[in-house]
């Protein structure tokens, strides 16, 4: 479908906001190549698309800006894929600048997707574009899980991208892992925690490898499927030994020392607004939500007409709102201040929620402290059963 600006401006015009702060997220929808797990939107990589891409980015930032109008604030940016890291220093740093230019900001974090082949040398001019944060696609120390997981990486091209973010001192580093991959054993998972104890990054993100339906991945874990027992355990064995090395486990999948949480991911768990920019983005403002199309010449056709072309746009019900924002919230170990959210949510019906809650506390999956409401540490893997459990 096609939504004018100027019908989404109406429909923004009317929401009651509750947030002033807001984060950007911008979709690079290239890569080298596909990884056979991956259910991103994504394409091969060629100079033509890029520019056509760049040229799209530039017309959304700008009716983007005139949207959102003084009424919010941008706060953090963060550019995911795809692969960014296939933009230049010179590109991301134009990139950047045109968004400060064009949005009233307090800026406090922007983040970049990195793959661990990406040149070395790019870091120190990211780093001077303004990025405070590389989020490496590492995925793993082993060598033959890389080879699994189809990635183009090897582990000393990983170091030699490590050593140079050392060198320039980037402010924050997080590394991604992947847990529950055939052929992966507990030398692995010790292999990967030696890495961080060496490097000691300020953020860790761990995920089990899921979502295969759709994906070629699909046939390589039929012929060596998980034990689902074994990756539980695995994902258990990082977070012990994460804890022990300094990290605080803040949300089911992430991992950091004090202070250096993903401030842009919060705002997704904390149910506060956030922009999507580029093909297949989404975005979240009041009770909007929309979705651009994952067809990059769709998207720039409709840009070009000064319309959005979208997967999917709706207002949300004040329920709806409300059961997302219990949903997103409760993937934070410090889950949901409950007084708070009444107060927020006076329209709604909580007894409910509340009537379900008492006796998923009796069970120990829920637990309440005071005002807030969280799921223990070691239920974190049956959280999608215990918020459906709540929330219907």
């Amino acid at each position: 479908m096609k939504v004018s600006w100027a019908e989404l401006r109406s429909h923004f015009d009317n929401i009651s906001q509750i947030e002033t702060k807001f984060g950007l997220y911008v979709h690079f929808p290239f890569c080298a190549s596909k990884c056979p797990y991956c259910h991103f939107y994504s394409l091969p990589f060629d100079k033509e698309g890029k520019k056509a891409w760049l040229e799209g980015l530039r017309k959304e930032i700008g009716a983007a800006a005139r949207l959102v109008g003084t009424g919010l604030i941008l706060e953090t940016i963060y550019f995911g894929g795809g692969t960014p890291s296939l933009l230049s220093p010179k590109e991301t740093a134009n990139i950047i600048a045109e968004i400060k230019s064009s949005f009233y900001h307090e800026i406090r974090e922007i983040t970049l997707e990195c793959n661990p082949e990406a040149p070395p040398d790019w870091l120190k001019g990211w780093k001077e574009s303004g990025v405070t944060r590389l989020s490496l696609g590492i995925q793993s120390f082993d060598d033959k899980i890389l080879k699994t997981l189809g990635r183009r990486h090897s582990l000393e091209m990983t170091w030699k991208l490590l050593e140079k973010a050392r060198e320039i001192s980037f402010l924050s580093v997080n590394f991604d892992f992947m847990t529950g991959i055939p052929g992966e054993t507990d030398s692995t998972v010790e292999a990967n925690l030696e890495a961080v104890e060496e490097f000691a990054p300020q953020h860790i993100s761990v995920y089990l490898l899921e979502e295969l339906e759709a994906v070629p991945f699909k046939t390589i874990w039929e012929e060596n499927p998980v034990d689902e027992e074994l990756a539980a355990e695995r994902f258990s064995a990082y977070a012990s030994s994460l804890n022990k090395l300094g990290y605080e486990h803040y949300e089911i999948s992430n991992y950091a020392r004090p202070g250096f949480e993903c401030l842009h991911n919060l705002k997704y768990w904390h149910y506060q607004p956030f922009l999507g920019m580029g093909p297949a983005a989404a975005s979240h403002l009041g009770l909007l939500r929309w979705k651009n199309i994952a067809d990059l010449k769709k998207w720039q056709t409709g840009l070009e007409e000064g319309v959005l072309w979208l997967e999917e746009f709706f207002s949300l019900s004040r329920e709806e709102w409300l059961k997302e924002k219990i949903a997103f919230g409760l993937r934070l170990k410090s889950g949901l201040d409950w007084e708070q959210l009444k107060v927020d949510h006076p329209g709604c019906d909580f007894s409910a929620y509340e009537k379900r809650m008492y006796r998923l506390v009796s069970s120990g999956d829920l637990k309440w402290s005071g005002s807030r409401v969280y799921i223990p540490e070691d239920k974190f893997l049956l959280s999608n059963s215990i918020i459906s459990s709540l929330l219907f």
